[in-house]
């Protein structure tokens, strides 16, 4: 357990310095320009500090944004264009800083007045809302400040707890020492995992991000009808019977793992799904077998196990409420030259919280 933790210190550690910082201040601006008879939302993304003008209209607001002349005509040319698509959609880097222009329904003849929202992330804490600063008449506006923790869809980072089940793939008892039948709910799958979100992409109604961290896993093997693992003859792992009644027979298999997911979110339905696979390497390993009677014994060795496992693995769920994971080993169990636990693969699925 030591060495468990020990290697969970490094990892965190290492991880850390490999985390990437992403900007969170995010400005929206919607208004009705009247030149271009349409609605537009402008978002930006950075650090800079924007002044808005009273009366709005998008070239002042591409101004105030840093955006040179040029571009601004260019914008406006697209936007204008009443044979176009309403929804025409507009990217404008100018030195780093990231500008979106969408465009939606014409302007109505009795559009009433022009509302501007500015979201920025803070620190906890801050002023939920600031009261308008301008309110004179139809053609005024409102400036309306949220303070969000960030206006991602994924977290910048999570733990996660996982409980599942586990249960043997391909498994094919053929002589004795092969009996090794499983107790389906006793055979449980623990993990604690540590992660980090690093954004891809982020539109209206979709995110996508590469999620990725260490955990600690373990793999609970209960048997049944009173068999037992043991080592055999020449390094030779068995399964046998244990010559008593047991209340409980299990082979446990702690590993430390490197999941790697491609995560997609789905906004508006609040759904997310992730895909992606894991390599692991085992850090222990044994067995406890509890008497009917009363009697234990615990006996601590690698069983025959494959140090490095490495499989797939699926997740989904609503964003934030359970996720149910399903992961299958590509790798064996047991190492190759294993007689009596031949090309056993592990599986194991549940919630993770």
């Amino acid at each position: 357990m030591k060495r468990a933790l020990f290697l969970a210190v490094v990892f965190l550690s290492y991880f850390k310095v490999l985390a990437v910082e992403f900007p969170h201040d995010t400005t929206i601006v919607e208004f009705s320009d009247k030149d271009v008879n349409k609605r537009i939302t402008v978002i930006t993304t950075g650090e800079k500090e924007v002044q808005l003008p009273i009366s709005l209209d998008l070239n002042t607001v591409l101004r105030e944004l840093g955006v040179d002349t040029t571009e601004r005509e260019r914008a406006l040319l697209l936007l204008s264009d009443q044979e176009g698509r309403k929804d025409t959609l507009v990217y404008i880097t100018q030195s780093g800083q990231k500008i979106q222009i969408v465009t939606k329904k014409p302007v109505g003849e009795k559009e009433p007045r022009t509302s501007v929202q500015i979201e920025r992330s803070e620190e906890p804490g801050a002023a939920e809302e600031k009261e308008p600063e301008h309110q004179d008449g139809p053609d005024s506006w409102n400036i309306h400040i949220r303070r969000t923790k960030n206006g991602r869809f994924f977290p910048k980072g999570d733990f996660g707890l996982y409980l599942g089940l586990n249960n043997f793939a391909h498994a094919n008892p053929a002589s004795n020492g092969s009996n090794y039948g499983l107790r389906l709910w006793p055979s449980r799958y623990i993990a604690l995992s540590f992660r980090k979100n690093l954004l891809f992409t982020s539109q209206e109604n979709f995110e996508m991000c590469l999620s990725l961290g260490p955990e600690i896993a373990w793999h609970n093997f209960m048997f049944k009808n009173d068999y037992r693992a043991e080592m055999g003859d020449k390094g030779q792992v068995m399964f046998n019977d244990a010559g008593y009644g047991t209340k409980k027979s299990k082979l446990v298999m702690p590993y430390l793992n490197f999941p790697v997911l491609l995560y997609f979110g789905f906004k508006e339905e609040k759904f997310k799904l992730g895909l992606g696979g894991y390599v692991g390497y085992r850090i222990g390993g044994r067995v406890k077998v509890k008497s009917t009677k009363g009697g234990k014994i615990k006996e601590r060795d690698d069983f025959g196990m494959t140090d490095v496992p490495y499989g797939l693995t699926v997740e989904l769920g609503k964003k934030n409420g359970l996720t149910v994971f399903f992961r299958h080993d590509l790798s064996t169990v047991f190492k190759a030259n294993q007689q009596y636990a031949k090309d056993l693969q592990a599986f194991s699925f549940g919630l993770r919280l």
